[in-house]
């Protein structure tokens, strides 16, 4: 197209370089590539990574109660299964108890089936000439148990009885009264008078043909 076929009028542009300076128009250097994909990698990184933190925030929010739960469940079922152990070990260690007792002393099964009171009184009397008998005898009782066992000084001058007896002056001795007879191997264990044992509960008087055990 030229000039004279131009129908618009002149403006700055359409000086020449006689009528003055050239304009200059504003000239821009090319943008790259690869600015223009920024903001979409931008928003594929960030997006997701946002969204994988609110899920995990909220999988952490709700499954640490759970796990609180579960841990507080466990800890009484823990203390229960604790406390049956121990439980099981006093009860063992009370029947080995009992046991090393029974075995020590035999008396103790005694007291429990035949209501031995080992506490009643015992006095023990020498009706022989033989020295020592009657202090024999009550330490043979003593260290079965009997722990008021009491030895009459000198010689029994009764006549009666005519043989070893265990004399009980209240049917709540005889148990202890036959228990004594079971240690001493006295067979002869009656219920007597308040002479015969001698203001005693269990009087136990030993003749000739007392054997000691």
């Amino acid at each position: 197209m030229g000039v004279s076929n131009y129908d618009y009028p002149e403006d700055e542009f359409d000086v020449g370089d006689d009528d003055g300076p050239v304009p200059v128009g504003v000239h821009r250097a090319q943008v790259p590539r690869w600015r223009s994909w920024v903001p979409l990698l931008a928003i594929i990184v960030i997006v997701p990574a946002l969204a994988w933190g609110a899920v995990t925030l909220f999988l952490n929010g709700s499954g640490g109660s759970g796990s609180s739960d579960a841990v507080s469940s466990s800890q009484p079922a823990q203390g229960g299964q604790a406390g049956g152990n121990k439980n099981a070990d006093k009860n063992a260690d009370s029947a080995d108890n009992k046991a090393g007792a029974a075995t020590a002393k035999p008396s103790a099964s005694a007291s429990a089936s035949g209501n031995v009171d080992f506490t009643t009184r015992v006095t023990v009397s020498n009706g022989t000439n033989t020295e020592g008998l009657a202090k024999g005898a009550s330490e043979k009782l003593t260290n079965g148990g009997f722990t008021a066992v009491e030895v009459i000084p000198g010689i029994y001058e009764g006549e009666e009885p005519a043989k070893s007896t265990i004399y009980f002056s209240t049917p709540e001795a005889r148990s202890a009264a036959e228990e004594i007879g079971k240690r001493l191997g006295v067979s002869n264990v009656t219920e007597g008078t308040e002479e015969n044992t001698q203001g005693a509960p269990i009087a136990v008087i030993l003749r000739d043909d007392y054997k000691p055990q």
